[in-house]
């Protein structure tokens, strides 16, 4: 009977601890999440403390004024960046968002831009077909940027302004190679020629 009880015991304790493993597990995290919680914030904090330290060229960074607690921002933000671009460089399942979570530009879905094909808003859908046909190339994508987070990162280490400079001046562009082939230009459209007119009579 000690027996039977103590064997029904070890039975139900590793059925909770597996149902409790399953509860703790968290769906993958989405491109969108991704981009809304630590790319997009975690890039812009880079940006801000190298744009304050630029010389007066603008084309390096003064080591003096980039203090500790700056290079410690800027470590902690390249780790974040590097570590969910490896995730997104290697993952074979990758999910644009999941549903209910909220998208830029969702609520404009259907609707023809006057400019161009190129600036119709898009859906997750149509995202998800795009990373889906073309998970390769969204990988080197991916593999790129953390490449750049890598090297800022190791910048911080060693205090390196020169090759902080160099790949946080060219970090818009290692983003934007990503965002236009997959979500969409992010570029402003083209400002129509009667406000180009406008724009130059009020300059008179």
């Amino acid at each position: 009977m000690v027996k039977v009880s103590t064997a029904i015991i070890v039975v139900a304790t590793a059925l909770a601890l597996y149902g409790c493993s399953k509860k703790a597990e968290e769906p993958a995290p989405s491109i969108n999440a991704t981009m809304r919680q630590i790319m997009e914030p975690d890039a812009e904090k880079i940006w801000g403390i190298t744009s304050k330290a630029y010389n007066e060229v603008g084309d390096g960074l003064v080591p003096e004024k980039i203090s500790d607690a700056d290079w410690k921002e800027i470590a902690d933000a390249s780790r974040r960046m590097k570590e969910r671009a490896d995730f997104l460089a290697t993952a074979q399942k990758i999910v644009v968002a999941y549903p209910n979570e909220p998208i830029l530009g969702s609520q404009a879905v259907g609707t023809k831009s006057k400019d161009g094909a190129a600036w119709d808003a898009v859906g997750p859908d149509t995202v998800q077909g795009r990373v889906n046909a073309k998970l390769d190339d969204f990988h080197q994508k991916a593999r790129k940027l953390y490449e750049d987070a890598d090297a800022m990162n190791c910048a911080s280490q060693t205090k390196d302004v020169a090759l902080l400079y160099k790949i946080a001046s060219g970090l818009d562009e290692t983003c934007d190679s990503c965002h236009e082939p997959f979500w969409g230009t992010d570029e402003p459209p083209p400002i129509p020629a009667t406000e180009k007119v406008k724009g130059a009579e009020r300059l008179q």
